[in-house]
C-alpha cells in the first residue's frame, strides 16, 4: 500500500493486486488492506465513486486482475492505522488471544474507526499477512472468534486463519468453547446459583439498534449463574454462557431484576441514551465509564493440535474499583454509555 497527497491536500491511497488476489471481489480485496476502515465506509467509498480500479469506478463485486490498481480519495486522512496495543494471553501459529480493556470496540464500526481488537491484531501480524500473500496464500487473516461488546472487558480470541475460524465456530456451535464471565449485578440473589432459560431477540420496541429483548419468538438462550459474593446491595457472580446470544449475560439477568451493574441500556433506556450524547460531547480521552461484566476465562480444544487451551484474565481495575464501590455502603457505581 502506498499513501501519497493530491491538490487540495486530500489523502490518497493507492493498493497494487497481488497475484495472490486474481479473481477476488474488490470489496473483500479492500476489507483486507485497509483494516482500519469499516466494511460500511469501505462500500460507501466504491459507491460514490471515491475508489477508482485503474482511474475508473467499478462495483464492489467487480473481480480482481493481477496488478490491477486500485485509488481511494479521503477528505482527511483515515484514522485508525496506528492504535494501543493490547496485552496478548496467547498466541502460536493459528491463534491470538488479547485481553480487551472496557471502551475498546472489537471491530470498527460507526464512529469508532480506530483502537480496536481487530485492527491491532492485523496490526500485529501484518508482515506475516503480507508473507502469506506474497506466497500466494490469502487466507491467513485474523477474525474473531468471540466477540465482547465494547464496555465489556476480557479474553477475545480471534483465528489466525480461514480454516481455524470455521473450526472455531463449529466448535462454538456443538458448545464446545467453555466461556466464563465475572459479573456484578444490583440487588441481592439468594440462591447459590441458578440458570436462566429465556429465548432472546432484537427488542421492537427501541431506540437502540443493537438492543435485545426476551421475545417467546426469541431463539433457545441459556445462562448458568454461580453466586460468589454478596457486596452491599449487589451481587458478584460467575456467569456460565451456554448459548451465545448478543447481549446475552445482559439481557438475561436485567429480565430477572439484577442488571449488571452499570448497564444503563437494560435499566433505564432514557438515561441510557442521556449518558451517550454526553460521551459524544465529552473531550477526546476522557475516561468512560464501563458496565461491570468481565470475560475472565475461555477454553477449548486446540482444532490443530488437539491441545486442551485454557486461558484467563484477572478482573482489571476498574472492574475491582466498581465492586470496591459496591462493598463500600452499596453506592451505585457509574454507568457505562455504549451498547
Amino acid at each position: 500500500m502506498e499513501t501519497g497527497q493530491r491538490q487540495g491536500g486530500a489523502s490518497v491511497t493507492a493498493l497494487v493486486v497481488a497475484p495472490a488476489w486474481a479473481g477476488a471481489r474488490a470489496d473483500t480485496f479492500l476489507f483486507h488492506e485497509l483494516p482500519s476502515i469499516s466494511r460500511t465506509r469501505i462500500r460507501q467509498k466504491v459507491l460514490m465513486g471515491e475508489a477508482r480500479l485503474n482511474g475508473h469506478r467499478f462495483s464492489t463485486s467487480t473481480r480482481l486482475r493481477p496488478e490491477d490498481r486500485i485509488t481511494v480519495s479521503w477528505r482527511s486522512a483515515p484514522t485508525g492505522e496506528a492504535g494501543p496495543d493490547f496485552p496478548i494471553l496467547l498466541e502460536d501459529p493459528q491463534l491470538l488471544v488479547v485481553d480487551k480493556p472496557a471502551g475498546a470496540a472489537t471491530h470498527p464500526s460507526g464512529a469508532l474507526q480506530s483502537g480496536t481488537v481487530v485492527q491491532f491484531a492485523r496490526r500485529h501480524v501484518a508482515d506475516r499477512i503480507r508473507a502469506e500473500l506474497e506466497r500466494g496464500d490469502a487466507s491467513f487473516y485474523p477474525s474473531v472468534v468471540n466477540r465482547l461488546d465494547r464496555f465489556t472487558s476480557g479474553i477475545v480470541v480471534l483465528a489466525l486463519d480461514r480454516g481455524t475460524h470455521r473450526a472455531l465456530q463449529v466448535m462454538a456451535g456443538r458448545r464446545e468453547i467453555h466461556r466464563e464471565y465475572l459479573a456484578l449485578v444490583e440487588g441481592t440473589i439468594r440462591r447459590h446459583g441458578g440458570e436462566i432459560d429465556l429465548p432472546l431477540g432484537f427488542s421492537t420496541d427501541s431506540a437502540v439498534r443493537l438492543k435485545m429483548a426476551v421475545r417467546a419468538d426469541g431463539r433457545p438462550s441459556l445462562t448458568r449463574y454461580d453466586v460468589l459474593e454478596h457486596v452491599g446491595d449487589h451481587t458478584l457472580v460467575r456467569v456460565l454462557p451456554v448459548s451465545g446470544r448478543q447481549h446475552q449475560i445482559r439481557v438475561h439477568f436485567a429480565a430477572i431484576g439484577h442488571p449488571v451493574a452499570g448497564d444503563l441500556l437494560y435499566k433505564d433506556e432514557r438515561r441510557f441514551l442521556a449518558a451517550q450524547e454526553e460521551r459524544r460531547r465529552a473531550e477526546p480521552g476522557t475516561r468512560q465509564a464501563r458496565h461491570a461484566l468481565h470475560a475472565e476465562r475461555v477454553s477449548f480444544r486446540h482444532p490443530a493440535t488437539g491441545v486442551e487451551i485454557d486461558v484467563r484474565s484477572a478482573p482489571p481495575r476498574d472492574f475491582l474499583e466498581m465492586v470496591r464501590a459496591a462493598r463500600d455502603g452499596g453506592r451505585a457505581p457509574p454507568a457505562a454509555s455504549g451498547p
